[in-house]
């Protein structure tokens, strides 16, 4: 198969959304598909210059961005130009992007990956909110109902497409993000303990990602003085947040902050630590849980968006911005060592089951069935 994927994002910006679809590239090649990406010039912070590139076989097309939509889209008409190209299948990636026209310019198969963009409205601006409503009342629908096949990461996004837009339950597939297969090695974390200092009997926190305001690390730090003996570790990149959480936590001497840290050094701190919390404001899905799941931390996330679906009974939740809530749910975590051991065994289990291997084989599938059936 010829497969073209469209996305915002790609390598080598880094997220989830960008994961999702190169890993998903990866799998495809080694099918022995062939791969195209198609995406903006845009990168975090500043253009790629790079127009032609190509990553493990995978070939990458960016085109000029002629304005920028918020914090994760963009305006790059050139992208259009992928209908009149020869692939089998066009595959989408996130709803609400101009690209989702692309149906409407082609007689291929087209598939898109929403990934649950449904974020709170307070963390976006009034004008975002606004658009958003316009989009999903006048176009939603039509949009969604002209792809041959709409995906779901989460069994949860799948009543939220059904239910908002009225679309038909078997015009909708479940295909959820995944981790490598190698993440399931277990790593040493007495590697991050003995960098960090902390001690064997010590109860250590980790809370990792993207410092942004929507990930809610700021609770996190709001509860911490009422555990003075738990270590809080806090990790990733800076998005506009870490000055904001570093005063937040200026009189805390249990609040760590590891700066960035590479897939490997990430693995090993998941490893090590005994609680992974996850306090996001919404995650469509939250890969980096499944990350953490994969090194047996005891999993603590908030209950918004596809977090509880991935969490499902290996882990537990709290109540978003319920500070009570989540200290009481720690509180449950720090003191019952039998607890954490029982959520551990669980996490492994689950994340075995979300190898993008195993993910792949369902999306090739999806790919066959949409070729094989007639539009």
């Amino acid at each position: 198969m010829k497969i073209a994927y469209l996305t915002v994002y790609y390598w080598p910006v880094e997220g989830g959304v960008e994961r999702h679809v190169d890993y998903f590239a990866q799998e495809m090649i080694k099918k022995g598909h062939n791969v195209e990406v198609f995406t903006s010039d845009l990168g975090r912070e500043g253009k790629i210059k790079k127009k032609y590139d190509s990553k493990s076989g995978v070939k990458i097309s960016r085109f000029k961005t002629i304005f920028k939509l918020g914090f994760s889209g963009a305006f790059f008409p050139g992208v259009f130009s992928v209908a009149k190209k020869d692939f089998d299948i066009i595959h989408v990636h996130v709803y609400r992007h101009p690209f989702n026209f692309i149906p409407f310019f082609t007689n291929k198969k087209c598939v898109l990956t929403l990934h649950w963009p449904e974020y709170p409205k307070k963390l976006r601006k009034w004008y975002s909110n606004f658009g958003i409503w316009f989009i999903d009342l006048f176009f939603g629908k039509l949009i969604l109902n002209k792809f041959d096949k709409l995906l779901a990461i989460t069994g949860l996004e799948i009543d939220w497409i059904k239910n908002k837009f009225k679309i038909n339950k078997n015009k909708i597939g479940l295909i959820p993000n995944g981790i490598p297969k190698s993440y399931l090695k277990i790593r040493n974390g007495n590697k991050f303990r003995n960098k960090w200092k902390v001690g064997k009997n010590e109860i250590m926190t980790l809370s990792l990602s993207r410092l942004h305001k929507s990930k809610g690390f700021d609770q996190v730090i709001k509860i911490a003085k009422d555990f003075p003996k738990v270590k809080f570790f806090i990790g990733g990149v800076d998005g506009g947040y870490e000055n904001y959480l570093k005063k937040l936590s200026k009189n805390l001497k249990n609040v760590i902050f590891t700066g960035p840290l590479s897939d490997e050094e990430k693995l090993e701190a998941m490893n090590a630590t005994d609680i992974f919390i996850h306090p996001s404001h919404y995650e469509g899905f939250g890969i980096v849980v499944l990350e953490a799941m994969s090194q047996g931390a005891a999993i603590l996330t908030s209950d918004r968006g596809g977090l509880p679906w991935v969490v499902d009974k290996s882990g537990l939740t709290f109540e978003c911005e319920n500070l009570k809530d989540l200290k009481n749910k720690l509180s449950k975590l720090v003191e019952d060592k039998k607890l954490r051991n029982k959520l551990s065994k669980m996490s492994l289990q689950r994340a075995k089951k979300f190898t993008w291997e195993k993910i792949g084989n369902n999306l090739e599938k999806v790919y066959k069935e949409c070729i094989n059936n007639p539009i």
